[in-house]
Parts: structure tokens; sequence; C-alpha cells
């Protein structure tokens, strides 16, 4: 059973063009004014380890080879990464809650009927619940063969069985729409937000009705 709130806007999965307010080195946080009642926060572990090496490589010459070492995020510190006052794309990952505004994450996710896109994590995922190899071995070259060079995915488990051509129209789709993401941000103004997930009803549709469903 799922629930929606007809008082409250759900945040989650939103995308805003935050604006940051405070940089706290010693938690290795952000905050970041996204225009809601309390100012949302961006930990060290959320920042895209691209967009982290993008924004300090004017301040160090350490970061050509950008195939980094698993230990260099625990590293990282974001008082060189983020500026108070720039601006930045964030999505929301939780909703806020009590006194803690919401959580954001710059490891972007945009869901689809047949994958999740990571637009800017260059991983491919499968589904635990798709238990043949070959089936797994498929899409998995079908999704890798047709993502834009840095864009990773997760397949999910309604993937299984599905025609490649349906699947590379979902692809298609979800980069089309990050595209439009990164053009909104450009235009937009600060604590906008630029994307949402598409109503509860529609969710239901896209992640549940296929051939199987008879009722």
């Amino acid at each position: 059973i799922y629930f929606e709130s007809h008082t409250v806007d759900s945040l989650e999965r939103c995308y805003f063009k935050g604006k940051i307010i405070k940089v706290l080195p010693g938690i290795q946080t952000a905050f970041v004014d996204i225009g809601q009642e309390k100012a949302g926060f961006l930990h060290i572990s959320e920042i895209d380890r691209e967009m982290a090496f993008a924004r300090m490589s004017d301040q160090t010459d350490e970061l050509e080879n950008r195939e980094a070492t698993p230990r260099r995020q625990s590293t990282m510190e974001i008082s060189k990464i983020l500026r108070e006052g720039d601006p930045i794309l964030v999505q929301v990952s939780k909703e806020p809650i009590y006194e803690k505004g919401a959580k954001l994450t710059t490891c972007f996710t945009l869901p689809g009927r047949f994958i999740v896109l990571m637009p800017n994590i260059p991983r491919v995922g499968v589904s635990k619940k798709i238990e043949e190899r070959e089936e797994r071995q498929r899409l998995k070259e079908l999704v890798i063969s047709n993502l834009p060079e840095g864009m990773g995915a997760i397949i999910r488990t309604t993937s299984e069985s599905a025609k490649d051509r349906d699947i590379i129209k979902d692809i298609e789709f979800l980069v089309q729409t990050w595209q439009t993401i990164q053009k909104k941000f450009a235009q937009a103004e600060f604590q906008e937000k630029i994307h949402e997930d598409l109503p509860l009803v529609l969710q239901v549709v896209r992640d549940s009705l296929d051939e199987d469903v008879e009722a």
C-alpha cells in the first residue's frame, strides 16, 4: 500500500536549484537553501565524486587521474569543494522531519520503467531478483552499450525478459529528462524546484502495470 498526503507536498526525489548558505568543515556538512522552512543538509558522503574533483581542480594538481582510490573520498574536505553563496543542483533523498531539514544529495537518480538512471555515477547494477545469469548479462550489455559516457544505471526487476527496444526507449527518455534538468538549472532562480517525480498514481502505473496484470 502506498500513501500520498493531500496536505503536504512530497519533496523526496525532487530537484532544486539551491544556494549554499553555510559550510561546516567540522562535521563535513553544508546547509543549502532550497526555499523550504528549514535549510537542507548535504553531507560529504552525498557529494558526487566527479563533482567534488571538478570543484577542487583549481586548487590542486593531484586530480588528473579521475579514477581515484576509494580512500580519497574520506580525505576530502567539504570546505574545498563547496563555497557559501554558490548555486548547486541538489536532489532531496529524505523528507524533512521535526527540526531537521531535508537530506540532500548530488548523487542523482531518475527512476524509469525498466531502469533507474544515475546520470553522474558511471556504474551499472542488476536487480538481485533477476537470477538467470544469461539474462543478467544480456541486460547489462544492452544498458552499457546504450548509456552515454559517464552515466550509470540500476537495472530493475521489470527489465527481465523485456524487449531491447523498450529498455532503450526508457534509457533515451531518462537521458532526455536529465538534459532538461540541466538546462532548467542554468536558467532557474535560487530555491526553484526544477523537477519532481510523477504523482503517486502514475508511479504505480509506471512501476507495476505490465503484461502480466490482468485486472
